[in-house]
């Protein structure tokens, strides 16, 4: 997630970047994580980076993700678990500087790293669908990889208009990476579907509310997913029927909230009022 402390101190009091990227500092485990094993993919600057793999069962897609901050592929592999349950498969990146990765994080290095690991994901996703999926930073990342790439699909949860818009601003200032997602919303491409929780006090909802308009504007294809009462965090079982609802509108091209809990509200692009009473 995007660390809640990011921004809690003035900058001098310590360099910026480390508040950016709180990096876990342990080598990626796969234990406790079924069906999990470590890869590695090469970035076009040199480097070599380890990531995370679960096998999808065969037609199920194959989620590329891209995680927050103060994560590390493990952990979002563990959150992933009730998808995964459910026949998903998941690529999970993780960045330099990262879990014992070589190299310093930075916007531009994730990148290269973004870069590195849709390469790994297409060849081994094949004729599968691949869905790319970013939480925080990483639907900064993810976004970020739709302006160089054209992708199957784009999922963001948690995501901010841009990294600036994060901090509080006295310090915007200082923080050296953009990510600006609200430009590269508008350039999208491919399907976009936008998760967030109504109660996240790490990226405002209204955050979430801002990419949602730029998406209607544009006349983009997709929708908002708003989890009433969610945190920054969402219950890993709520993805479950999310994704099924991405996987229907990608199959037929239409938008229903069958089978979505209570909690969630379905808005399509464009409009302001969810398809669920």
């Amino acid at each position: 997630m995007l660390a809640t402390a990011l921004f809690a101190a003035p900058a001098i009091a310590g360099p910026v970047e480390r508040r950016i990227y709180p990096a876990p500092t342990e080598p990626l485990s796969i234990e406790g994580l079924p069906n999990a094993t470590l890869i590695s993919v090469a970035t076009a600057d040199g480097l070599t980076l380890h990531g995370i793999e679960v096998p999808a069962k065969p037609g199920m897609p194959i989620l590329l993700m891209f995680h927050g901050n103060g994560s590390s592929a493990a952990s979002a592999v563990g959150w992933f678990a009730p998808l995964l349950a459910a026949g998903y498969g998941m690529i999970a990146a993780e960045y330099r500087g990262y879990s014992a990765n070589p190299g310093t994080p930075s916007e531009a290095g994730l990148v290269a790293d973004a870069d590195a690991f849709l390469a790994y994901a297409e060849t081994r996703a094949g004729s599968a669908p691949l869905w790319v999926v970013g939480h925080s930073l990483g639907g900064g990342v993810a976004l970020g990889l739709s302006q160089r790439r054209h992708l199957q699909v784009v999922v963001t949860m948690g995501a901010f208009t841009r990294l600036r818009d994060a901090a509080p601003k006295l310090t915007r200032a200082f923080v050296p990476d953009a990510y600006r997602n609200l430009e590269a919303v508008a350039a999208l491409d491919e399907p976009y579907f936008l998760i967030h929780g109504t109660e996240d006090a790490t990226v405002p909802s209204n955050q979430g509310h801002a990419l949602h308009v730029a998406a209607g504007a544009a006349g983009k294809r997709g929708a908002s997913f708003v989890i009433v009462g969610a945190d920054h965090h969402p219950d890993g079982a709520l993805l479950v029927p999310i994704f099924a609802a991405i996987g229907a509108e990608l199959a037929t091209g239409k938008l229903s909230a069958a089978g979505l809990p209570a909690s969630i509200r379905l808005v399509p692009f464009g409009q302001t009022r969810p398809l669920d009473p």
